[in-house]
């Protein structure tokens, strides 16, 4: 055993260990588990930084025992959504990408291969991906109003929910591809944060820069003029794909929106309580995220971050 790989084994063992313990949460409590889940590539990330890239073995070492202990599904599902980007994280952001163009690689590599394998899939099995797609988002909508009905409501309100929960799994199976980037953008994001929050720990200095002053490219708002024009086309396939691309532009102005409010919090010395509430209110009400992605748009022309000087 030569001396690097020594030196860094504890790390190796430690970042399988946590890793597992995160995935395994994620898959067997699906509700509890869901913020385990959201973290499992942070300690081997946290690692591969601290100690190098032989700790990647971690990720092989996690994979091996899930499917040892849970099957090769559940192995591959988290090698699919964890493995890659517990890998191209670190990878990208220790080449000195910054945090937004990591996260955007890292994010296009993840979707590019969960295309690939699906397409590879649906090709050899002779599966309709897409319609095994449709399939699980009915049946989990069944599942929803089932239980809806066992725990007692009838009537009008379960016809109205019944009627709301299908309208929304037919825009759900519109849209699925648009949630799974956000989706992995929400997590590749969240580790991201935390690993800075943990950068004292690191040998180096993580090039993330400050979400505050996050903006998206001027040229994107040509992406949400004409996603929003093509989405009134006649042709299905071109208002879904134009559809996709507008719940997933408008995701990035509404990250650039935040970075505004955090920039005023910070700039007004907001008290921290009344941030939690502007944080709970965005969770709560649909129309205020929209409000927000307009204000990241509209910093196209404001630049609300740029310092006015008064007139003297």
């Amino acid at each position: 055993m030569n001396f690097p790989f020594k030196r860094v084994l504890p790390d190796i063992i430690k970042g399988s260990i946590a890793t597992l313990i995160l995935f395994l949460a994620y898959v067997s409590f699906p509700l509890a588990g869901m913020l385990p889940g959201l973290l499992t590539p942070l300690p081997i990330i946290f690692y591969i930084l601290k100690s190098g890239r032989l700790c990647a073995l971690s990720v092989v070492i996690t994979a091996i025992v899930l499917a040892l202990v849970t099957g090769p599904q559940t192995a591959l599902f988290y090698l699919v959504q964890c493995g890659v980007m517990t890998l191209a994280l670190p990878e990208f952001i220790s080449r000195g990408w910054g945090a937004t163009r990591s996260i955007a690689a890292t994010v296009a590599l993840n979707s590019a291969l969960i295309l690939l394998l699906a397409t590879a899939y649906g090709v050899s099995q002779g599966v309709d991906i897409h319609g095994q797609a449709l399939k699980g988002i009915s049946a989990s909508i069944s599942q929803t109003i089932r239980f809806y009905e066992k725990s007692g409501l009838t009537g009008d309100e379960l016809e109205g929910l019944r009627q709301g929960m299908q309208q929304a799994g037919e825009l759900i199976g519109r849209v699925y591809p648009a949630l799974l980037v956000i989706f992995l953008a929400l997590i590749a994001g969240l580790n991201l944060a935390l690993t800075v929050k943990l950068s004292a720990k690191l040998p180096h200095t993580l090039p993330a820069g400050d979400f505050k002053q996050f903006k998206n490219p001027e040229q994107m708002i040509w992406m949400v003029i004409v996603a929003g024009f093509a989405i009134i086309a006649a042709v299905p396939l071109l208002t879904t794909a134009a559809l996709n691309l507008l719940i997933v532009t408008l995701s990035l102005y509404f990250i650039q929106g935040l970075a505004i409010l955090l920039h005023f919090f910070q700039r007004f010395k907001v008290p921290p309580f009344v941030r939690w509430i502007c944080y709970l209110l965005l969770g709560l009400q649909p129309y205020l995220l929209m409000g927000v992605a307009a204000l990241g748009i509209f910093d196209i022309w404001g630049d609300f971050r740029t310092h006015k000087p008064k007139n003297l």
